[in-house]
């Protein structure tokens, strides 16, 4: 609480300042090395991730190995890439740790080149996602590299065997703002889908980072898609019907 002197004259009369919250794991990520600003931004995020309206990261989703990634960055770096991490939708990331590690490849990766590291477009529509999920009961795990939805779906559309070799589709040429809640509706058409591994930039994989030509835009597909259904009548029985412009298995 901060004392403020009235005209110079007088007794000081107190201003309340708001108090800062932070959460019981704030002191273990300055032990752990963090620099101050950097242990305070992330500490934001496990903050807003107590409550039950927003789904940030709890302390217990990010293990050592990330952690310790983030210290080899500068300060500036270091917040950065929790800016990024914030903004990113990671409602259905299973591995937080995997995902933030991937964010500083591709940080890393586009300061090497020069690129700027920008604030992306309008990524999925939250709200319609959900609402595809909630109808289909399917699954949907998203990482840096792909948004993989189904695999296995669940048993009351299919509790049979994994497919067999043959039954998986490439399609590309899918307009890059288009997600699963418009994608899937499509694909249905044909049969059950067993999964749908959409991929997305700017990573493949997190061992090895490949940027694209297409920078700038993690919210952003990649074009294409890989469709897997159930047998192999209904995969073969797609390309009759097929006739969206501007996509071409």
């Amino acid at each position: 609480m901060a004392m403020e002197q009235v005209n110079g004259n007088g007794p000081e009369e107190p201003i309340d300042t708001p108090e800062v919250s932070r959460s019981e794991h704030f002191a273990a990520l300055l032990e752990a090395g963090l620099p101050q600003n950097v242990a305070e931004k992330l500490d934001e995020l496990y903050v807003a991730g107590e409550c039950v309206c927003v789904c940030l990261v709890a302390h217990s989703d990010l293990d050592e190995r990330a952690l310790e990634a983030l210290k080899e960055f500068n300060e500036e770096g270091a917040l950065q890439v929790l800016v990024q991490f914030k903004e990113s939708d990671l409602s259905h990331v299973q591995n937080k740790s995997a995902f933030l590690c991937g964010v500083m490849k591709t940080y890393r990766q586009r300061e090497k080149q020069g690129t700027k590291v920008s604030d992306s477009t309008k990524g999925p529509d939250e709200a319609k996602i959900k609402e595809l999920l909630d109808r289909t009961d399917y699954t949907l795990d998203v990482t840096t590299g792909q948004r993989k939805y189904g695999g296995p779906p669940p048993e009351p559309v299919y509790s049979g065997a994994q497919p067999n070799v043959g039954t998986e589709i490439f399609i590309g040429k899918i307009p890059r703002d288009l997600f699963e809640d418009e994608l899937v509706p499509l694909f249905e058409k044909a049969g059950p889908i067993w999964d749908l591994r959409l991929m997305m930039d700017p990573l493949k994989g997190l061992s090895d980072v490949i940027l694209y030509h297409q920078p700038d835009d993690k919210k952003k597909n990649r074009g294409f898609c890989f469709l897997e259904y159930e047998d192999h009548k209904t995969t073969r029985g797609v390309a009759p019907w097929w006739s969206v412009e501007r996509m071409q298995l």
